[in-house]
């Protein structure tokens, strides 16, 4: 089990570094907060995202979190989607560090 958590880690980290050498998907706050407001209020508001017990501590838990939540909520997010909600949310409450910053 740690082993399949440092390898998908390790993926993130990858892709996240190739995207941001390539600049193939930059990440679009704007669309992401659009995004947001049309697909993922029906299943919670804001307030998870600032609640003392999240459970996102970095950029990557924020990017894998709304991947699972595309999933669940079948919203059939691109990837670039998954990218530009991620950015609005990391841009409005979040705050992480990102590896290309």
């Amino acid at each position: 089990m740690k082993n399949m958590k440092l390898m998908r880690n390790t993926v993130m980290i990858l892709l996240a570094c190739t995207i941001t050498s390539t600049g193939a998907l930059a990440a679009d706050a704007k669309n992401g907060k659009k995004l947001y407001t049309a697909k993922c209020g029906g299943c919670h508001d804001t307030r998870v995202h600032t609640r003392p017990n999240r459970i996102v501590h970095t950029y990557e838990d924020l990017v894998n979190r709304v991947r699972f939540c595309d999933t669940n909520a079948k919203t059939n997010f691109s990837d670039s989607d998954i990218f530009d909600v991620s950015e609005y949310l990391n841009n409005e409450y979040y705050k992480f560090l990102k590896l290309d910053s």
